[in-house]
């Protein structure tokens, strides 16, 4: 076992120099880069699910990742550095990155980008699961990437029998957060593990994602809600406000206790938020929720 894990970074530092194809076409790396800026907060967030936080050193949009729970245990200590909300050329220059891992997003910079570092461009999926593995090639990394989405299948696996065995599969369900004097409902491709997979059902009138109504979502009726936090602080409908709401409590999902205030991350489209909401849901399907 020790000769094994004393293999295992000669191993990785056996796979540079390499050569990445990115958006842009090829990219040579000399060796394992230490040092990374990501100008595109998601890719960040899959370098931490597969353990490799270390290794970023500052991030654009770092607030956002900020607004999760989930991501609080790797940016408490402060250590990653804000790059702005918008990509901050002198800040990313400043930290002097091994490489930069950027976005399509980001095509406008692109120039500016490489005068800094070797860029890796990842083109944006609404899927996780089409884009860490191409994060974690940048730093030799594609077999814990590789492991992060077989547990991530086996846990959806689980909690999709567990529906199953307990009857709830097919019962409705709507994700959404309080908007205004309403609500911002998710569906689409960020949504699938909750409705293709475990076998939660959705409107046939849903969007991909779209604003509405306590009156609408009172047609809806769904059996079951769940409500993310509002992280923006900006919604004129509060938690509290609902609690004393007619409407809101003749819900069949309120009245039956089958309405949850979740962390909003397990509605989003990224690594570590889905994995969360899947526990959350084998809770539930538990009993322990």
């Amino acid at each position: 076992a020790n000769d094994g894990a004393a293999a295992e970074p000669a191993q990785q530092a056996a796979e540079f120099p390499k050569v990445i194809k990115d958006a842009k076409g090829e990219v040579a790396l000399e060796s394992k880069p230490e040092t990374i800026a990501v100008t595109y907060f998601p890719y960040a967030e899959h370098l931490f699910a597969i353990g490799q936080a270390d290794a970023v050193t500052g991030v654009v949009g770092l607030k956002s990742l900020q607004n999760f729970p989930v991501y609080k245990p790797f940016l408490s200590d402060g250590r990653i550095a804000d790059l702005g909300d918008e990509a901050n050329l002198e800040k990313i220059m400043a930290l002097a990155p091994d490489v930069i891992i950027t976005s399509d997003y980001e095509e406008a910079i692109y120039d500016k980008l490489v005068k800094i570092a070797p860029t890796i461009v990842i083109p944006v999926s609404e899927k996780w699961e089409d884009t860490i593995t191409k994060v974690a090639e940048v730093i030799g990394e594609e077999e814990a990437a590789q492991q992060y989405i077989d547990s991530y299948h086996k846990k959806l696996d689980e909690v999709a029998a567990r529906m199953e065995q307990s009857g709830e599969k097919g019962k409705t369900a709507v994700f959404m957060m309080t908007w205004g004097k309403g609500f911002y409902y998710y569906s689409g491709p960020r949504m699938e593990p909750y409705y293709k997979q475990l076998g939660f059902k959705e409107f046939d009138d849903m969007e991909d994602y779209g604003e509405i109504s306590l009156e609408g979502l009172s047609k809806w009726n769904p059996d079951y809600i769940f409500l993310g936090q509002d992280f923006t602080n900006a919604a004129e409908l509060t938690a509290d406000e609902l609690a004393k709401n007619a409407v809101w409590n003749s819900l069949a999902a309120v009245k039956n206790k089958k309405m949850f205030i979740v962390d909003t991350e397990i509605v989003g489209p990224l690594a570590m938020g889905q994995f969360k909401g899947l526990e959350f849901m084998d809770q539930i399907m538990s009993g322990n929720k």
